[in-house]
């Protein structure tokens, strides 16, 4: 009898295990989907050829593409994996080798535009999601702007970057506020191969920007595969993370957007939300730190423990306070970063009681080294929900 009750025990517990394991971590695992590759060649408005690759789900009519744009000086091969991950889940997936994206000739503006063409023609009316890594998600964004099927675009590890042909503006930040469909982003750890973090500034600009950052990820970690060039000059040394944790984390949360936002999947508050079991974990081990407040939440959760409030002096000289409300006892955490995504400083870090607080910065770092003038911002969190206000210190 007592077998019997352990025995049924120690099934009711594995199949919690199974469905907890299906419910938010299972995008890492290959879908259920045999893939159908095919390449071929596309003749552009311009009457140029561009190669491109098209990854189809075996008995799946799709309902949204997904358009994928390598990286600057890479090409479609550095994504081979990652595209067949997102069509075994069901999403019809073209990249293509841009032409205008080398040391040689570098053009976004006509790669956005190339993008468009392409996009537009095998989409055939369908949604596109836009999906970039490094210069390939600003590209993405700049294209997306023109094409009225857009309606989602994901970075990955987004870099910036400012051109003659726009006159010195920084193209992702630029066409980022023309955008009210979702822009959400994955960011590696701040490096000179991501333009030390500047993406986060699209991010913060666009009118439905997210970004996370992922703890300890590089570059390199964005492509499946990768090779010796880039590991060459972008992998870093991991202290606490593994590779294949990682590689996890990018494909879980990259595939739930992919997916959510095609019609797939439903629950709204994806992986990327507070409220999400797979999200609070990742949060609560360290192993990726929301960046910017969330415009979509956990209908579950209400974020109602603290408001922060503009700071004052604004722009400021030699100092500012921060001003915040706190609607019931919790553990607050305020923390200053510079453009780039690079952590400056933690100025609050631990329980506060119900009321109005406020706390001052004095423009130096945590070892009291004095920054430089710039546009700096300020993060006040908990561990449900996260704000970010802007400053702009003068010297």
């Amino acid at each position: 009898m007592l077998h019997s009750i352990l025995s049924y025990f120690a099934a009711v517990v594995g199949l919690i295990i199974i469905i907890h394991s299906s419910l938010y971590s299972n995008y890492s695992n290959t879908g259920p989907n045999e893939v159908s590759i095919s390449s071929d060649i596309f003749t552009l408005s311009s009457d140029q050829s561009i190669e491109y690759r098209f990854y189809n789900p075996a008995n799946i009519d799709h309902t949204t593409q997904v358009t994928f744009v390598h990286g600057f000086s890479r090409n479609m091969d550095s994504y081979h994996e990652l595209a067949e991950h997102y069509a075994s889940w069901g999403l019809g997936v073209i990249t293509l080798n841009l032409l205008y994206s080398s040391i040689f000739d570098n053009d976004p503006l006509q790669d956005a535009m190339d993008l468009r063409d392409v996009s537009d023609y095998f989409s055939d009316g369908r949604p596109v999601i836009y999906v970039g890594h490094s210069a390939g998600a600003m590209r993405a964004i700049v294209a997306a702007t023109e094409d009225a099927n857009a309606i989602a675009i994901l970075g990955l590890d987004l870099t910036d970057g400012a051109y003659e042909d726009s006159g010195g503006e920084f193209l992702g930040l630029m066409h980022a506020n023309m955008l009210s469909i979702p822009v959400w982003g994955l960011l590696g750890e701040s490096s000179s191969c991501n333009a030390y973090g500047n993406g986060l500034n699209v991010y913060l600009e666009a009118e439905n920007g997210n970004a996370i950052s992922i703890t300890e990820a590089d570059h390199c970690d964005f492509e499946f595969p990768t090779n010796f060039v880039c590991t060459l000059f972008c992998q870093e040394e991991n202290e606490t993370f593994q590779e294949n944790d990682i590689k996890s984390i990018i494909l879980n949360l990259s595939t739930s957007y992919l997916l959510h936002h095609s019609g797939n999947v439903a629950d709204l508050n994806l992986f990327w939300t507070p409220g999400n079991y797979y999200y609070d974990d990742l949060i609560g081990e360290g192993a990726i730190e929301q960046l910017t407040e969330l415009n979509i939440i956990n209908t579950d959760y209400v974020p109602n423990n603290f408001i922060l409030h503009s700071n004052y002096p604004n722009p400021f000289n030699p100092s500012t306070n921060i001003s915040y409300e706190i609607m019931e006892e919790s553990f607050i955490s305020i923390k200053i970063k510079d453009i780039g995504g690079r952590h400056i400083i933690t100025l609050i870090d631990r329980y506060h009681s119900k009321g109005n607080h406020t706390i001052s910065w004095n423009g130096t770092n945590s070892r009291g080294d004095q920054q430089t003038s710039g546009i700096y911002f300020y993060n006040i969190s908990n561990e449900n929900y996260l704000s970010t206000g802007k400053m702009i210190l003068l010297k």
